[in-house]
């Protein structure tokens, strides 16, 4: 998986709309791409974080990549998924 970078948005316990805010930011600092990460059992969240995403930009972002991927934490995997997404240049 990716290193955590400015352009990383760590889903956690924040409500969803805080996450789309931050993406947006994110991309109003300049950055081309964002990339939402979710783990455990915050992986759902990250996928409706990037649903409320496309809500909001409609066609102002486009899906780049999705990458779905886990790791042991003792003796449990714990399933982590990447959301890439790219802003889309009118």
């Amino acid at each position: 998986m990716s290193i955590p970078d400015e352009n990383v948005i760590v889903v956690g316990k924040k409500p969803v709309a805080d996450y789309v805010l931050t993406a947006i930011l994110v991309f109003n600092e300049g950055y081309d791409e964002v990339i939402i990460r979710g783990q455990g059992a915050n992986v759902a969240k990250a996928v409706d974080v990037y649903n409320a995403l496309v809500a909001r930009l409609q066609d102002g972002v486009e899906l780049v990549d999705v990458k779905i991927d886990s790791f042991e934490r003792g003796r449990r995997l714990v399933p982590v998924i990447e959301i890439r997404v790219r802003r889309r240049i009118a």
